[in-house]
C-alpha cells in the first residue's frame, strides 16, 4: 500500500514495501511560494505573448494596464470582480493568470480555458479552501483532461494519460485515498510544475503585475 505525505514543503511519495520514497522540491522557484495552499486559481499558457493572451480574454484597450499586487488589488477593484493578474517573464515559454478571487475560478472556466489554449495548450489549477481542488488540461481550444481530488478518481476527458501519470507521481489515486495531513493544493501544484516545465519567481508574482477583468460575455 502507498500513501502520499507532506513534509516540509515537499511532496513525498512514499511506497511502504522497503520504505523507498521519491518526490521533488516545490518551494523555490515554484506557484507554492506565492499561493500556499488556501483558495486559489494560476492558469498557465504556453507559447502565447502577453498580447495574445489579452486579445483571447477580450481585452480590447491594452495600453496602460493597472498593476495591483496580490494583497491590494481587491480594495480597488472588489472583492467580486473577475480580474486576473497577468505574469509573463522574458523569454519564457509560459504566460501565467492569477485569479484576484481564487473562490471564482474565473481562468479556469472551460470557455476561457478553450480561447487561451486555440493552437496550444493551457494547464490549470482551482483550489477552494476546505474543499477540493481542480485540475483542468486543455488543447487546441478543447478540454482534454480534468479531475477533482475530492472524487479520489483519476482525471477523465479525451487524452488525460498525461494529466494521470503527473498526479499519481505527486502521489494521488493510490489505495487508501490520501492521508489526513496530505495537502492536495500543493501536491496538484507540484505535479503540473514538474510534469510541464512551470516556473515562476514568487518575488515578482508577489508585487504588482498588469490586471484585467474577464469580459462577462466570454463566460
Amino acid at each position: 500500500m502507498s500513501k502520499t505525505v507532506v513534509q516540509e514543503c515537499r511532496i513525498v511519495v512514499a511506497d511502504s514495501v522497503g520504505g523507498r520514497a521519491r518526490g521533488w522540491d516545490v518551494s523555490a522557484g515554484s506557484f507554492s511560494g506565492v499561493l500556499g495552499s488556501e483558495e486559489f486559481c494560476v492558469t498557465a499558457v504556453r507559447g502565447l505573448t502577453r498580447e495574445d493572451v489579452l486579445s483571447r480574454l477580450g481585452v480590447v484597450h491594452q495600453e496602460s494596464l493597472p498593476a495591483y499586487r496580490m494583497d491590494n488589488a481587491v480594495e480597488h477593484l472588489g472583492l467580486d470582480a473577475w480580474a486576473v493578474r497577468l505574469y509573463a517573464p522574458s523569454g519564457a515559454e509560459w504566460v501565467y493568470l492569477f485569479d484576484l478571487n481564487g473562490q471564482t475560478g474565473v481562468s479556469h472556466k472551460r470557455p476561457v480555458l478553450k480561447r487561451l489554449s486555440e493552437g496550444t495548450e493551457a494547464i490549470s489549477v482551482w483550489s477552494l479552501i476546505g474543499s477540493t481542488t481542480h485540475v483542468t488540461q486543455a488543447r487546441d481550444g478543447e478540454v482534454v483532461a480534468t479531475c477533482s481530488t475530492w472524487m479520489f478518481e483519476p482525471a477523465s476527458g479525451s487524452d488525460p494519460d498525461r494529466l494521470n501519470g503527473a498526479l499519481e507521481r505527486a502521489g494521488f489515486f493510490r489505495e487508501g485515498g490520501t492521508e489526513d495531513d496530505c495537502d492536495d493544493a500543493l501536491a496538484a501544484l507540484a505535479a503540473v510544475e514538474h510534469e510541464f516545465g512551470l516556473e515562476v519567481e514568487p518575488g515578482a508574482v508577489a508585487g504588482p503585475l498588469p490586471t484585467v477583468i474577464v469580459p462577462v460575455q466570454l463566460l
